[in-house]
């Protein structure tokens, strides 16, 4: 066999549903805080603490524009805040309503209007809230908002605002969509009262099935509904009905408030058994003969509703945010890269929510929050960091930080434990003894930093391999000797002292030396 070549070893990423025997040569069986970008296999950027530390753990993070600088308001169990640096220092706002929300996490729902902050607590004593992005005021219920009614979610579409899932005074609705009229520029609707002739206010029922809304987002021209087991579209057609309701997907929802995401003209749906991407008419699922068993396999039951999706544009990539068996808060993930089609699994540092938006310049490159060892720091001094400030993900630790996404070179500080492993490699020829004499991987990071390569064999794919174990270090190593015999041989790579490594393809050193 002598020299096997592994190219674009990021190009299809992690398969953990199907036999790994049967899997191309470069798909890898398992790995973690691994990113696939590019045909590459990084490991992936850390998260690091900014603005400081709020009082209260955040439970929903929103960013927002006040008077031409960037803001991130959050939520947290009885209080509401606004920060943004300035001065070069974090400065945090209390902008908590009169008559506090009792919030719990994953149940909140928030979307701008006009630039407009709305937030809804989901609960069926607390109407929605809107700011007038004063830093001197408070919170207050949202204007002209019918008296004793209650939603679980609250989206805007186009200059309306939707309620889904009703409660009028004592009486649930969960099959009701309910619209407002149109707001006028810079302002909240006048009026939700659906009676009124003079007013395109109105509200419809999704009758059809036993399943109830859970939540909605627009996509596009239209909006779409999401109900546990059907999604349905909503498209304006003025008139006297202004909206018209149709059914696009039978069998599939959302599990969860917050787990749709808009990406360029289509939607990434946590449904109850998979992850879909649709364009308001067709579906395709994500994570099929990939890892969709595994995932469902790895939820914690009773965490389950705390699971949620963001988006990561500047990656191209979207997140699905779960807690793993044992957790109660979501730690772990599974992002899909909408571009090159590929899965990958990121530990997550306990988070209630994330959102994708622009933050202050002052915190780019901010040594606060750049908590990678000085030899280990691959940003440039007084230079860009990873991603520009446009295009950031903020987390709401369910601890009292706020954790800005690959922000840094570690995890809050720690040196991320990541891997990369592909079992079960025949080459071709199951029922031929393999030797590997060596393997030679063309790894990139800083010089002088190591990374832990074994190579392993099994005697039957299914079987746990043995490994032998080798130190690579970065810039001054070629080729791993070894002497490592079966018929499927094993490889997996692990983070040594490096920070930040990059594999974009190995060799492997191979000579056939019997049969059965």
């Amino acid at each position: 066999m002598a020299l096997i070549h592994v190219p674009n070893a990021g190009s299809i990423g992690v398969n953990k549903d199907l036999s790994n025997h049967e899997l191309p040569i470069n798909a890898w069986t398992d790995c973690e805080n691994i990113r696939f970008l590019d045909g590459y296999a990084h490991q992936f950027y850390g998260h690091g603490e900014v603005y400081n530390s709020p009082s209260f753990a955040p439970q929903h993070v929103l960013p927002c524009n006040v008077g031409g600088n960037r803001y991130w308001i959050y939520t947290t169990a009885a209080k509401t805040y606004c920060v943004t640096i300035t001065g070069g220092a974090a400065v945090h706002t209390d902008i908590t309503h009169a008559t506090p929300r009792t919030g719990v996490a994953n149940q909140w729902t928030s979307t701008l209007l006009s630039g407009i902050p709305i937030l809804n607590v989901g609960d069926t004593s607390k109407v929605p809230m809107s700011w007038d992005l004063n830093t001197a005021n408070d919170f207050v219920d949202l204007a002209n908002w019918p008296a004793n009614t209650y939603c679980k979610s609250l989206r805007a579409f186009n200059k309306h605002l939707v309620a889904l899932n009703v409660t009028k005074t004592a009486t649930n609705y969960p099959h009701m969509v309910k619209w407002s009229h149109p707001a006028d520029p810079g302002a909240v609707p006048a009026s939700w009262d659906h009676t009124d002739t003079t007013k395109d206010a109105g509200e419809a029922d999704l009758a059809e099935g036993y399943d109830h809304i859970i939540d909605g987002l627009q996509l596009g021209s239209t909006f779409m509904i999401y109900k546990e087991n059907s999604c349905w579209r909503m498209d304006f057609t003025g008139g006297p009905y202004v909206f018209r309701f149709s059914k696009v997907l039978g069998t599939s929802g959302a599990l969860n408030r917050n787990c749709a995401v808009e990406v360029d003209g289509f939607h990434v749906v946590l449904t109850g058994s998979d992850i879909i991407v649709h364009d308001g008419m067709t579906a395709r699922s994500v994570l099929d003969k990939m890892t969709r068993r595994w995932l469902f396999q790895n939820m914690d039951v009773d965490a389950v509703g705390k699971s949620f999706a963001f988006k990561n544009p500047f990656f191209n990539e979207v997140f699905i945010a779960f807690a793993q068996i044992g957790s109660s808060v979501p730690d772990m993930a599974i992002v899909w890269n909408y571009k090159d089609n590929t899965i990958s699994i990121r530990e997550l540092p306990n988070i209630n929510h994330a959102a994708f938006g622009s933050i202050e310049n002052g915190l780019t490159g901010n040594w606060s929050q750049d908590s990678a060892p000085w030899l280990s720091d691959l940003t440039m001094w007084n230079g860009p960091d990873f991603v520009p400030s446009t295009a950031r993900v903020l987390m709401a630790g369910n601890g009292t930080k706020l954790f800005m996404m690959d922000s840094s070179s570690s995890f809050d500080g720690a040196l991320p434990a990541a891997y990369l492993e592909r079992r079960g490699l025949s080459f071709g020829a199951p029922e031929k003894i393999k030797l590997v004499k060596g393997i030679r991987p063309r790894i990139v990071g800083n010089t002088g930093e190591t990374v832990i390569l074994k190579i392993g064999s099994q005697s039957d794919p299914w079987e746990e391999p043995t490994y032998t174990s080798m130190t690579h270090t970065i810039g001054s190593t070629v080729a791993n000797n070894c002497l490592v015999a079966g018929r499927y041989i094993s490889v997996r790579l692990e983070t040594g002292t490096a920070y930040q490594w990059r594999l974009d393809s190995y060799d492997l050193d191979i000579e056939e030396v019997g049969a059965w």
